[in-house]
């Protein structure tokens, strides 16, 4: 359960970055994830309760941006659809090398995944 919702976690944080290019005023996904790993030093394997005790310590942008990306996989349409595809293809990896990896395999994503970063895709570009 725990490393599950930490899959989670990262995975709504890092979706978006298979996709949607970062605006300039917004804070770039993997900065937020690499704070988070700050921040729960050593509670990696308690991920949910460090996030529940410590989450006053992530900066405010941070904090904003992982409430938007839990509020987002509540819609399975969106980037939900690309969970068990990126866990699938792309196991076991952080940050950087899970952005690398959803990129270079975004073409075997199930199609609700296609879609969802396909609208992704198209909404930032109308933005």
């Amino acid at each position: 359960m725990i490393r599950e919702f930490k899959s989670i976690v990262w995975l709504t944080l890092l979706i978006p970055l298979a996709s949607v290019p970062v605006r300039a005023a917004e804070q770039d996904p993997s900065a937020c994830v690499n704070e988070i790993e700050r921040v729960c030093a050593q509670m990696e394997d308690h991920l949910e309760t460090c996030l529940d005790k410590r989450g006053d310590k992530l900066s405010a942008p941070c904090r904003d941006q992982l409430q938007k990306a839990m509020d987002l996989m509540e819609d399975p349409s969106g980037p939900a659809a690309c969970i068990p595809d990126v866990q699938r293809l792309c196991p076991d990896l952080k940050a950087k090398a899970l952005a690398s990896c959803m990129s270079d395999q975004q073409a075997n994503f199930s199609a609700a995944c296609q879609q969802y970063l396909q609208s992704a895709s198209h909404a930032a570009a109308s933005e």
